[in-house]
């Protein structure tokens, strides 16, 4: 049995099997070919619904190495991964005092998104910087919470600042934190430095949102945040419409766009209505042809539709996305039933099940009042985990279809969260 020392600068036998898991893993990925995908164009041409984080990394790597980018890119994608999970495993080893074989299941789990189907290491995809980013927000703010280590909510910030800059979805993490620190900190939150440490996360969104605005202003000439989340957001209400929804639009081009879109996806048999069965057989229609819905039915046509309205591709963005706005509380409101048993299954799809899912969702329950009522390692992290994992799972479903390349980030929760449930059974606390 190899023996495992978190001591600093002391190299154990466990170390060196670390070393040559490491080794091997970044050896093999770094030799195979870098994966191009549709959205890598998108990227490296910086595209105005991109955010601004890895169009700007893939440009720069592009200036530093030339013919030899991809093959660098890739490289620091693995290496900095590799050095993310190195750091939440060691951090999440001292916190719990993993064993050997704990620590080896968390591994697994934290290096699995690089083997197939995500290779999020050879992928030329935002995966690549924001996972291992990630991580690190993670470890950042288990010490900042649970291991009282102020200095690393500067690490954090500048981590979330990062992270929020490559892929938005996350955004929703700085506000889960100043819920938990608020719960830990309930009785002393009013004091000075306590209270700064609040606002600072309070203001991490507003920071990171206002240097996205400033990107789209310098390169595409608007001060706004990275459109296409409505767009998105938009597909599943336009899945579920009824025709007569457009009565309900006052915008003359947003009745228009709607009754194009319609009858496009009527054509497609891409309605709800037109699809037999129950609600999960509805959301794989939907699932399985989210892109037609979203992109060629869509956003495609209302970008040429808005040709009419402006000559600026920057302005067609804006309007599309400012319709899509519009038009989607329209559209729930309308077919709210129909909307969420949908919406609710696309949650159930990411989740591999409604078992899982309600499980989660009673720890979640569980985990809120056991924390609002004491604050303790096991109670804190517990929350934290599964708000996390909760509110990626509703945000994934509310702005798209549940698929892994969105929701892979929290699947190392899952031995957290068993090693803390079995902890609790066995000593009762």
């Amino acid at each position: 049995m190899f023996k495992y020392s978190p001591r600093k600068l002391k190299f154990s036998a466990f170390d060196g099997l670390l070393f040559v898991i490491y080794l091997a893993v970044f050896t093999y990925f770094v030799i195979q070919p870098a994966i191009y995908s549709p959205d890598t164009n998108t990227y490296f041409r910086v595209h105005f619904y991109r955010f601004p984080g890895y169009g700007l990394f893939l440009r720069t790597f592009d200036l530093l190495f030339g013919n030899f980018f991809d093959t660098a890119v890739v490289a620091f994608q693995l290496l900095l991964g590799l050095i993310a999970i190195t750091v939440l495993s060691k951090t999440c080893q001292r916190l719990l005092k993993l064993n050997v074989w704990g620590y080896l299941i968390l591994l697994i789990l934290l290096i699995f998104p690089y083997f197939p189907p995500l290779l999020v290491g050879n992928n030329l995809t935002s995966e690549g910087l924001s996972y291992p980013l990630y991580l690190f927000v993670i470890a950042f703010a288990i010490d900042f919470l649970f291991n009282n280590q102020s200095v690393k909510l500067l690490h954090l910030s500048a981590a979330f600042i990062l992270l929020c800059l490559t892929r938005g979805q996350f955004i929703i993490v700085a506000p889960i934190l100043a819920v938990l620190y608020i719960l830990k900190e309930r009785k002393n939150i009013l004091s000075r430095p306590k209270l700064f440490y609040l606002i600072i996360l309070f203001l991490l969104p507003i920071i990171s949102q206002t240097l996205d605005r400033g990107y789209h202003k310098a390169v595409h000439g608007f001060f706004i945040t990275t459109p296409f989340s409505y767009v998105n957001a938009l597909t599943l209400p336009l899945f579920v419409s009824e025709k007569n929804d457009a009565e309900m639009f006052k915008n003359e081009d947003e009745k228009i766009l709607f009754l194009r879109t319609y009858k496009t996806i009527d054509s497609l048999g891409l309605l709800s209505s037109k699809v037999s069965g129950d609600a999960s057989e509805k959301y794989m229609v939907f699932h399985n042809n989210f892109p037609v819905i979203c992109n060629r039915t869509f956003h495609g046509p209302g970008m040429a539709y808005f040709e009419n309205k402006s000559d600026k591709l920057g302005e067609k963005v804006i309007l599309i996305e400012k319709a899509a706005k519009e038009m989607l509380p329209v559209l729930v409101k309308n077919n709210f039933k129909e909307y969420i048993s949908i919406y609710f299954e696309g949650i159930f799809h990411g989740f591999k099940g409604i078992l899982i899912s309600v499980f989660i969702l009673l720890l979640l329950v569980y985990s809120a009042i056991i924390t609002f009522k004491k604050w303790t390692l096991y109670n804190g992290l517990l929350l934290f985990a599964t708000l996390l994992i909760v509110s990626n799972a509703m945000i994934v479903a509310f702005a798209s279809h549940s698929i892994m390349r969105y929701l892979f980030y929290n699947y190392f929760f899952a031995v957290l969260i068993g090693i803390i449930l079995f902890r609790k059974i066995t000593s009762k606390t």
